[in-house]
């Protein structure tokens, strides 16, 4: 019966994320940093202004737009942010981020469009890519230049067939962020190559050391070509919920509403009353939850750069680090698998995320710190017995 399912479907390779959780299951005492979701609860206000939003009524179908109290609170949300006044027809509400990068592919992609992808990258990109035609043209970038993309690589990327343009920052999974002076000459090729973009920023909040958010949507003449994707997922805790949000030009967003219509029909009207809850709490709970990311940060890499055979940048935002382990193999998914076997520890192939991410691994720091030490223990005592000669 496997011959019924969709070619486009069978060709989905198994997740190496969602491969190493099933592999942990095999074990008592593994500790995972393998799952891309922070391990703090939902703030409990955002919990009980949802229940009781849920217990006067709020269970019903809203407008596939959204909830019209969610699209005004995001309007708030980003006069604060990115210092603008956004109209309400630029936004739509969706099922978690990813619904808002499956609207937006289904809108603009047409068979054979070309949509450049930065390595490494989240799987789920090429896969919306694929299912409707579209091909993705891979941008490298290497551990040398900090997985950022450079302005010359993207250059020689693009063909005729180019479209749309990704960009994911904070990036999962290495971490890196791109710098102001690099978006801006990104812009410029994007102008003069009359190519979309699509920009990945559900980690927007979830910056270190004095970073705030550098966002292309801010540079000239991109707001009318720009799709940017936010999320409650990652800065609020809210990974369950699956609620986020997209915003852009108002010809854009009309199109992806129809998809939301057509898909999901709208949003969980719940989630959306968390959404609303969640845009109100106050940002001291954000950022305790982000220092807590940056002193897990901050200890992972004092530990990991002083390990024989690794090399890792300190990321600048996210909850991921992605030391380079090609010294000591190219092969991360068997360095993976061994560590697990060995230690119980779980971390995730880098060749997942795109050939860029060959003889690396990404660790999520989403475990408190005292589980995060033994962890990483665990990945100093199995680095120096296989590193023995």
């Amino acid at each position: 019966m496997k011959s019924k399912i969709s070619t486009a479907v069978s060709q989905i390779p198994l997740s190496g994320i969602r491969e190493m959780w099933k592999r942990a299951a095999e074990y008592d005492n593994y500790i995972s940093l393998g799952i891309g979701e922070p391990d703090f609860n939902t703030p409990e206000e955002i919990c009980r202004q949802a229940l009781e939003d849920a217990v006067r009524g709020a269970t019903h179908y809203t407008q596939s737009q959204g909830d019209p109290e969610l699209i005004e609170a995001i309007q708030r949300y980003l006069r604060e942010r990115l210092g603008e006044d956004l109209s309400t027809g630029q936004i739509v509400v969706t099922t978690g981020g990813v619904g808002g990068l499956t609207s937006f592919f289904r809108t603009v992609l047409n068979p054979g469009d070309e949509v450049l992808l930065p390595e490494p990258y989240f799987p789920p990109y090429r896969h919306n890519i694929e299912w409707v035609g579209g091909k993705a043209v891979h941008v490298q970038t290497s551990f040398e230049n900090s997985f950022v993309p450079t302005p010359e690589a993207l250059e020689a990327a693009i063909t005729p067939s180019s479209k749309v343009l990704v960009l994911n920052s904070p990036n999962n999974p290495t971490g890196a962020v791109i710098p102001a002076e690099t978006l801006d000459n990104i812009a410029r090729i994007v102008l003069e190559r009359d190519l979309l973009v699509l920009s990945d920023e559900v980690y927007e909040r979830l910056l270190f050391d004095g970073r705030t958010q550098e966002s292309i949507w801010k540079r000239p003449g991109m707001n009318e070509r720009t799709v940017v994707v936010h999320s409650f997922s990652k800065s609020f805790a809210m990974t369950g919920w699956r609620i986020g949000y997209a915003f852009g030009p108002q010809w854009l967003i009309e199109s992806m509403i129809k998809v939301v219509s057509s898909t999901t029909s709208c949003a969980p009207s719940v989630s959306q009353r968390a959404a609303v809850a969640a845009l109100r709490l106050d940002a001291q709970v954000i950022d305790a939850m982000v220092e807590e990311f940056r002193v897990r940060r901050d200890h992972a890499y004092e530990v990991l750069e002083q390990l024989p055979g690794v090399r890792v940048h300190k990321p600048g935002g996210t909850f991921y680090m992605f030391p380079d382990i090609s010294q000591i193999t190219q092969d991360s998914r068997q360095f993976a698998l061994d560590l697990l076997k060995e230690e119980q520890v779980v971390v995730v192939p880098g060749e997942t995320f795109g050939p860029s991410g060959k003889g690396c691994v990404r660790v999520a720091l989403t475990v408190n710190q005292e589980v995060l030490k033994e962890a990483l223990e665990r990945i100093r005592r199995f680095i120096k017995h296989i590193s023995r000669p």
